[in-house]
């Protein structure tokens, strides 16, 4: 590892959250794809339960915190709803999915601000 002082600003690090960035993409692209073509009662909650909660844990170790906030977020909710998924928690998974992507798509980093209070608040009010 580089003698940086700040071990986030080493090559070692931005390499290994490139790595992740990519990765994440990947699993969203995926998660997308499985929620969006899943009827209800035919997805496990297992399929988004398991890929959210590593994005929850590592989004905010590379500065995603806003993704990791609603990765948690969605984990939280799925934790209570049915499973298989259906039909309520598939359109949570949706939006959630859709604004992760979106966020990630934009590489938004950190807690979002004022804007990232207003989309944690529209999908909380998602399910409520």
């Amino acid at each position: 590892m580089s003698a940086s002082t700040d071990p986030m600003q080493s090559p070692e690090w931005e390499a290994a959250r490139r790595d992740w960035y990519e990765q994440a993409r990947t699993q969203l692209d995926t998660l997308q794809q499985a929620v969006n073509g899943a009827t209800p009662g035919s997805l496990a909650l297992e399929t988004i339960y398991a890929p959210m909660h590593d994005m929850a844990g590592l989004a905010g170790v590379f500065g995603y915190d806003m993704l990791g906030k609603i990765s948690r977020s969605l984990i939280e909710t799925l934790r209570k709803g049915a499973n298989p998924l259906d039909e309520r928690m598939l359109m949570v998974a949706r939006a959630h999915l859709a604004a992760l992507a979106a966020l990630h798509a934009r590489d938004v980093r950190g807690d979002g601000g004022p804007q990232g209070l207003t989309i944690l608040a529209k999908l909380a009010s998602i399910h409520a």
